[in-house]
């Protein structure tokens, strides 16, 4: 298949189509609630103004081609440019539920450990109450006093309270709350490593196909991006923006990101190790926003370290190897060394993250052995692979179920979960993979597809023995699937397009096909999550939708 350019009229297009929609933006401001004043104002006029510069721009271009804009690498940049911008767009939708502005209803923990920062120690700056330090065991949900919800989930020892989520989000904002004499809530760090998560993603997408798949189309291509930006459950993390999402996120925005780095740093005939310690420093930060990461960047180190040997001249040059991977393992060990301090400041051990002294419904300081369990794997392999979601008659027509089917235990417990092979239907593509011809690439890209399978089965087991099943945890290793389901879509199109070209564009009709329903499913199932916060929130909204779709 001959890689199809994009048409020289691509920038000047999108120009125009910007320039259209500043300038109705400006003309329905009121009736799209941009602005609350009927009358025009200086901004509209403005907006306005600007709208008609773009089109007028875009015209000349149209008629007057520049040879800069006729570069393949602008017309991917604009047109990655606006495909960030409408998923940003509705990212930013589904975070205010329906209307772009009320950035609220929301979590405050990290604010709270960014404020306590600042003023110098690592617990909150809440105290815990009297009757709450009181109780016999304030861990036990039968037997302590009632506390705010503010309260849930914090760890609790020797009287002052502490986040068991890693630290690096409130490092991240205390400095920006100092200067800015305002809290930054859990809700705009959702949005922000949601959006950053997307920015890596596409960004390791394109330089996998220019790299490993260069004579496939751009219209092959670009499609995936807005799949991995709207496949579930991304959206529905975006609808309870809370602090458990802002963790998950967190720890995957810094995986993924560590990721790049590390494909990166193999890019060339010689190792980059600049590169490499930024993958380093990256997977730091992931452990440090969300532990349960710590197996899979283990992995990371160790399968850096045996690519490193693997590609070295033999014998081994062991001074030249060491000097090599410590660009990983510094940034890693220091990542390290901070973590194990920060556990023993707060709970007098390096290897304690505060989840055993948890307020929440079960007593986990008592019954810490049963957090992981192999009786959990059966349960939530159904609820995160094989479970369906529920059809309804009324907007948005899919709902996902809770699964109870299964013993009473005191500790397992199931939310509402849609699994992968019907949230995601486009992930069968993964199957793809199995088919590349014996060293049809390079050993980089074997290498980025052992970095990215390692990572999926071990984050994927870590959840199949943990005893809680939620539809947010599926974030720790939705990009590694779908990234390794690209490849593989990729494969069996390279494949079938060297044997049939009129199969090869059934099969990418298909493929298409497959991309719009995982979007579509995954926005409807977001509309419904975990709280029915747009419905709760938004109802006129809800009734708008109803309405068109009686």
């Amino acid at each position: 298949m001959d890689k199809a350019s994009f048409s020289s009229h691509v920038v000047p297009v999108f120009l125009c189509l910007d320039g259209i929609l500043c300038a109705l933006a400006a003309i329905f401001a009121y009736q799209l609630g941009i602005d609350p004043n009927a009358d025009w104002s200086s901004s509209r006029l403005i907006l306005l103004f600007f709208g008609i510069i773009l089109v007028l721009i875009s015209v000349f271009f149209f008629k007057k081609p520049v040879s800069i804009l006729n570069s393949e690498n602008i017309k991917s940049l604009f047109l990655l440019a606006h495909i960030w911008a409408v998923i940003f767009s509705v990212y930013a939708w589904f975070i205010t539920y329906g209307n772009f502005t009320t950035w609220d209803h929301t979590t405050h923990y990290y604010t709270q450990l960014a404020d306590g920062f600042n003023k110098g120690h690592l617990y909150l700056d809440r105290e815990p109450g009297k009757a709450l330090l009181e109780a016999v065991d304030p861990n036990d949900p039968n037997n302590r006093p009632a506390f705010s919800d503010e309260v849930w989930d914090l760890s609790l020892y020797k009287g002052r309270f502490y986040l068991y989520w890693g630290p690096i989000p409130s490092l991240l904002i205390a400095p920006l709350q100092r200067l800015l004499a305002k809290p930054i809530t859990d809700i705009y760090l959702v949005y922000f490593f949601a959006a950053g998560l997307l920015i890596f993603n596409s960004l390791i997408i394109l330089k996998l196909w220019r790299r490993f798949f260069p004579q496939l189309s751009a219209w092959i291509v670009f499609p995936c991006i807005p799949l991995i930006g709207f496949i579930a459950p991304i959206p529905w993390s975006l609808n309870i923006p809370q602090v458990y999402e802002a963790a998950i996120g967190a720890g995957q925005f810094f995986l993924i990101g560590g990721a790049y780095f590390a494909l990166l740093a193999f890019e060339e005939d010689s190792l980059n190790k600049k590169y490499l310690f930024l993958a380093g420093l990256f997977w730091a930060c992931s452990v440090g926003s969300r532990a349960i990461n710590v197996f899979s960047v283990i992995f990371f180190a160790a399968l850096i370290s045996f690519w490193i040997a693997k590609d070295s001249r033999k014998p081994l040059n062991r001074k030249k190897y060491i000097q090599e991977v410590s660009a990983i393992f510094i940034p890693l060990g220091l990542g390290a060394l901070a973590i194990g301090w920060y556990n023993w400041a707060r709970f007098d051990s390096p290897f304690e993250f505060g989840l055993r002294y948890q307020i929440t419904v079960f007593n986990l300081n008592k019954h810490m052995d049963w957090v992981f369990r192999p009786e959990y794997f059966s349960l939530n392999l159904y609820n995160y692979l094989f479970q369906p979601f529920e059809m309804i008659s009324k907007f948005p027509f899919i709902k996902p179920i809770i699964n109870t089917n299964f013993p009473e235990t005191y500790f397992y417990a199931a939310g509402p979960v849609t699994g992968l092979l019907f949230g995601a239907p486009f992930l069968i593509f993964i199957s793809g993979l199995f088919f590349a011809k014996k060293k049809e690439h390079s050993p980089t890209y074997y290498f980025f597809i052992y970095l990215l399978a390692g990572s999926l089965i071990i984050n994927l087991l870590t959840l199949l023995y943990y005893f809680f099943s939620q539809t947010r945890f599926l974030v720790d290793l939705i990009s590694q699937i779908t990234l390794l389901a690209i490849l593989g879509y990729w494969q069996w199109v390279t494949n079938i397009s060297k044997k049939n070209i009129v199969l090869s564009k059934i099969f990418i009709t298909m493929g298409n096909l497959l991309v719009i329903i995982s979007i579509s499913i995954g926005l409807l199932l977001s509309f419904s999550s975990e709280t029915n916060r747009m419905e709760t929130l938004n109802p006129q909204l809800i009734e708008k939708i109803d309405q068109v779709f009686p």
